[in-house]
């Protein structure tokens, strides 16, 4: 795989740096953490494919993009659906870990649809709020467009090999941009 699939991954690198620093400043940490677990594989994507690594750090890159994405994904239904405070924002974040890592291990085959059944359980919980609090779109469309990303861009047969994924990575990047937007208006 050619070095230029550094760039895109590298655009999701730079909003969650953004979006992560923002969220924890104020004092948002659940879904602070959430980006930085949807972050963390693209920033291995970087390093494996900007040092021509592919090989050497392709175990690294999926175990991440796996592991950590559940985890991101279940801190933002978490995030979504608790009222108590920044005190349990790290047991929560723990426990996300801990559900992903346990799938991880002993179901492996099962994250790609449980992640797409997270995705959708966020969605749901953010329309909920939008429909009960009056909040704004963006968390809602933030989680729509991951949840059609991962389900049509990802393997697109109309793409080619990479094109689908420079799309996906720039979906994700604009994604996470609008998750973060949503979430420090209050919109979780």
């Amino acid at each position: 795989m050619p070095a230029h699939y550094a760039l895109s991954d590298a655009v999701i690198v730079l909003v969650v740096s953004y979006a992560a620093v923002a969220l924890s400043r104020e004092r948002l940490l659940l879904p602070a953490f959430a980006m930085v677990c949807l972050g963390t594989p693209a920033a291995f994507g970087v390093v494996r494919f900007g040092a021509g690594l592919q090989r050497e750090l392709l175990p690294l890159h999926a175990g991440a993009s796996q592991l950590l994405g559940l985890a991101g994904a279940v801190a933002l239904v978490m995030a979504g659906v608790q009222r108590i405070g920044v005190r349990t924002d790290m047991l929560l974040a723990t426990a996300s870990l801990i559900v992903a890592g346990v799938v991880f291990v002993l179901a492996s085959n099962f994250i790609a649809p449980l992640f797409v059944l997270v995705l959708a359980l966020a969605l749901c919980v953010a329309l909920l709020r939008v429909k009960r609090a009056g909040s704004g779109w963006s968390t809602s469309a933030g989680l729509a467009v991951l949840l059609v990303n991962a389900l049509v861009i990802r393997r697109a047969p109309w793409l080619t090999e990479a094109n689908a994924w420079h799309a996906y990575h720039l979906l994700i990047a604009l994604a996470l941009a609008m998750l973060a937007k949503g979430m420090r208006r209050g919109e979780r």
